[in-house]
């Protein structure tokens, strides 16, 4: 598979969240087009005065030469819960290059994000390179999702050209964790048995939060899941392979109440789509 290399001019958008008198608030933020997000709100649920922030797009996706980035850093103390409105499609790249999107986050002490963005919509054709590369502190905790669904709007079968996606997590000693692969779509249902849709949950700091995930996942129809422990880095990865998209989306929201009631003894507030 060759290189990426973008026509387009990178455009990166930035959020900052920190505490203020008990609850998180958004402190700075830089969304220039496509990115656009909604003010933030409190659930009284959710520990430590976290924040919602729902990212928006106003391009109707990702095409073939974007180059997008987004940076969401979580001061100490602060609490963070960041989604999407929807899911993000890819559409043909039209024998473009294809689309970047690199997420990078960052987690201070005590700090907590939840980046939780619904599915990316695989169109056929469609080339795609994603990029999350994360940072947490000792006393900090991510929980991430990272999921994909296969799609030909004609219904002709036609798979997505390629996908290629890597995740790294650092702690204070270096990088703890580097998950990537790469894959042509013509081979994705022969790899996924035949699911046409994936994903991956990971939690980063109390992972022990995570034994209750694998169980609540397993009891959604439709889903195949399986669960990596690593305790001496503290992080949990849960992937899992799903019939279609309401099965994984249910996957994505299972696993995140799952951590939730683990972690606080409440099932979080919905966030309505």
């Amino acid at each position: 598979m060759n290189a990426h290399t973008s026509l387009a001019r990178p455009v990166r958008a930035e959020l900052e969240f920190a505490p203020v008198a008990g609850r998180t608030h958004l402190f700075r933020q830089r969304t220039p087009h496509p990115f656009h997000i909604t003010r933030p709100f409190h659930h009284r649920s959710d520990p430590g005065g976290m924040a919602t922030l729902y990212l928006q797009s106003s391009s109707g996706g990702l095409y073939g030469d974007d180059d997008l980035g987004l940076s969401v850093l979580v001061r100490s103390g602060a609490a963070a819960h960041v989604t999407t409105q929807a899911s993000t499609i890819v559409h043909d790249a039209r024998g473009r290059p294809g689309a970047v999107q690199t997420v990078k986050l960052d987690v201070g002490d005590e700090g907590r994000l939840e980046y939780l963005p619904d599915p990316t919509i695989l169109m056929a054709n469609a080339r795609f390179v994603s990029r999350i590369e994360a940072t947490v502190a000792a006393s900090g905790q991510l929980f991430l999702a990272d999921a994909q669904i296969c799609h030909d709007p004609e219904g002709l079968q036609r798979p997505f050209d390629w996908l290629e996606s890597q995740v790294t997590i650092a702690g204070p000693n270096g990088r703890s964790l580097l998950d990537r692969f790469s894959l042509e779509g013509s081979d994705w249902l022969i790899r996924t048995g035949g699911y046409p849709c994936a994903g991956t949950v990971l939690l980063a700091g109390r992972s022990a939060a995570a034994k209750g995930m694998l169980r609540a996942v397993e009891a959604v129809p439709g889903v195949y899941a399986g669960l990596s422990l690593l305790a001496d880095r503290d992080i949990a990865l849960l992937r899992f392979l799903a019939s279609d998209g309401v099965a994984l989306s249910r996957a994505l929201t299972t696993s995140w109440e799952a951590v939730r009631l683990e972690q606080t003894g409440d099932i979080p507030a919905p966030r309505r789509k």
